[in-house]
């Protein structure tokens, strides 16, 4: 039972591998999400030490080597620049609906300068007036009934363009004093993996409009490399998260690396510097970008 076991989970790593970044079915989109490289490396593992077959621990040998390769990929030890005075940093965290009931880390949610906060949870009047006071140079807005955002400046407009079903999508005009204004997107996608993300990847990059200081954070519930994300790059965008840092790129869950799914995209007009990852206490790390001047 156990070599069975064992066998069917390389069978399921080797497929994950082979999906990669073919997410354009339904099926191949929900094997490829569901294998993660620390769960491959750890099916490849598993399988060289319990299987025998020489053929097959060839296979278990290279499916451990690609996620290794993978996992090196995503682990960076870069030395991070010091952050410039004034640098514009942003930053996104799914608070996982306990932002109200953790004080401790609502400092943390407005450090930077552009805050987007996913799956907010339910604030009572009172908790909302304290969670305001505490901040009390940005402005702070609710966009829906578990997204909203928070500016060292002004918002100047709001528009929402998701669908409830698929995804939410808000298309935010920020003026920061000093820089000017900038198109901000917050998006938060479902995460039920039997969904296809083509409609919510493709929506979300249009909200940002030809702005090249266009800011889209969110929570997309899909890995950078699937294929709905082509576009993206090839109008410019880059993503924060693979800018210089310190650790694993993966921002979920509970510090473990298994899926980047907080991401920040940057437009063509704009560098990231330096990508932070805290997790103040949610099961999804907060992700802080500074900008390069």
């Amino acid at each position: 039972m156990l070599r069975r076991a064992v066998a069917a989970g390389l069978v399921v790593a080797w497929a994950g591998i082979l999906c990669r970044g073919r997410d354009g079915w339904i099926g191949v989109a929900m094997i490829f999400y569901a294998t993660p490289w620390l769960l491959r490396l750890m099916a490849g593992l598993a399988a060289l030490l319990v299987l025998r077959h020489r053929g097959i621990r060839v296979l278990a040998a290279a499916c451990l080597v690609i996620s290794m390769a993978e996992g090196w990929r995503s682990f960076r030890l870069d030395r991070l620049p010091e952050s410039a005075p004034g640098a514009l940093r942003v930053s996104v965290w799914n608070t996982g609906r306990d932002l109200p009931r953790m004080p401790s880390a609502w400092s943390g949610a407005s450090e930077a300068d552009v805050s987007a906060v996913i799956e907010t949870g339910t604030f009572s009047p009172d908790r909302w007036r304290a969670f305001v006071a505490g901040s009390p140079d940005h402005q702070w807005q609710r966009l829906d009934g578990s997204t909203m955002i928070g500016v060292r400046g002004k918002i100047v407009s709001c528009d929402s363009l998701g669908t409830h079903d698929l995804f939410r999508c808000h298309r935010i005009r920020v003026d920061l004093p000093g820089r000017g204004e900038f198109t901000v997107v917050v998006a938060d996608v479902r995460s039920q993996p039997w969904i296809s993300r083509e409609q919510a990847i493709t929506s979300i990059v249009r909200a940002a409009g030809d702005d090249p200081r266009a800011i889209i954070l969110g929570d997309f519930n899909t890995p950078p490399e699937s294929t709905w994300y082509r576009g993206w790059r090839d109008r410019g965008f880059s993503l924060a998260n693979d800018g210089p840092r310190r650790g694993f790129r993966e921002t979920w869950a509970y510090g473990l690396p298994l899926w980047t799914l907080d991401q920040i995209w940057l437009g063509p007009g704009l560098k990231v510097a330096r990508t932070d990852r805290a997790r103040p206490g949610s099961d999804h790390a907060r992700v802080l970008c500074t900008l390069a001047p």
